[in-house]
C-alpha cells in the first residue's frame, strides 16, 4: 500500500512538474502591411521589431492574476541573422524583447533569448526564436518557470529595396515548476485517499 501511494505522488507531482502553460499572447493587431511590426533589413542581416501604435491586447493568461494589457507595446532591438539557407533559414543572434504600456525603459514582460531561428516567410510562412536560453521576466511573471518559449508568426509581407517589413501575431509559454509547500498539499491528499480506501 505504501508503495502504491508513493507511486501515486510521484507520478501527481511529474505531473504538476510538466504543466506547461500560455504565458503571453497577442494576434494581429492590424491586417496591412502598411503598419509594420518586424524588419527584416537584408543589406545588414538584422531582424528588428516594434510596435508602438494602438491596438494590441497583450493577453497574459499565464501571469499572476491572468487578464490582459490593452494598447501595448514592444520592442525588439536587432539582432544579427547567420544564413543557413540563403533567402530561407537563418538563425538569430542573442537578443531581447521588452513588452511596455508607455516608457520603454520600465517594461511589464522582458524575454531574454541567447539565439533562435528565423524562417523567410516568403517560403515558410513564419518566423519563430526557440532559443537555447530564453527567459521570462516581469513583476507579473511566475516564479521556476522552466522550458520557456516564444515566437512571432510574420505575415503582410512587403518589400521595399533592401527591407522587408511584416505584421505579426505572438505566442509564449513556459512549463511552471509547482512550490514546494504545493507538492506537500498534493501529497498530503493522496494519503488521506489512500488512508480512507484502505479502512474500507
Amino acid at each position: 500500500m505504501k508503495k502504491a501511494l508513493f507511486t501515486a505522488i510521484a507520478i501527481a507531482i511529474t505531473v504538476a512538474s510538466q504543466a506547461s502553460i500560455t504565458i503571453a499572447t497577442f494576434a494581429d493587431p492590424t491586417t496591412t502591411a502598411d503598419s509594420p511590426m518586424f524588419t527584416w533589413d537584408q543589406a545588414a542581416g538584422t531582424l528588428s521589431g516594434l510596435w508602438n501604435a494602438s491596438g494590441l491586447t497583450l493577453q497574459t493568461p499565464g501571469m499572476t492574476g491572468g487578464g490582459f494589457v490593452t494598447d501595448a507595446h514592444y520592442e525588439m532591438d536587432s539582432v544579427a541573422l547567420t544564413p543557413v539557407i540563403a533567402g530561407s533559414f537563418y538563425t538569430m543572434g542573442k537578443g531581447q524583447v521588452r513588452f511596455y504600456t508607455t516608457d520603454p525603459n520600465t517594461p511589464f514582460y522582458t524575454i531574454n533569448f541567447s539565439g533562435g531561428t528565423f524562417l523567410n516567410p516568403f517560403n515558410a510562412g513564419a518566423s519563430q526564436t526557440a532559443g537555447p536560453i530564453v527567459d521570462f521576466s516581469g513583476p507579473n511573471v511566475l516564479p521556476d518557470l522552466t522550458d520557456e518559449t516564444f515566437s512571432f508568426g510574420l505575415t503582410n509581407a512587403k518589400q521595399v529595396g533592401n527591407f522587408v517589413t511584416f505584421t505579426s501575431s505572438f505566442t509564449s509559454s513556459a512549463t511552471v515548476v509547482p512550490e514546494p509547500v504545493s507538492m506537500l498539499v498534493l501529497g498530503a491528499g493522496l494519503a488521506v485517499v489512500a488512508r480512507r480506501r484502505k479502512s474500507k
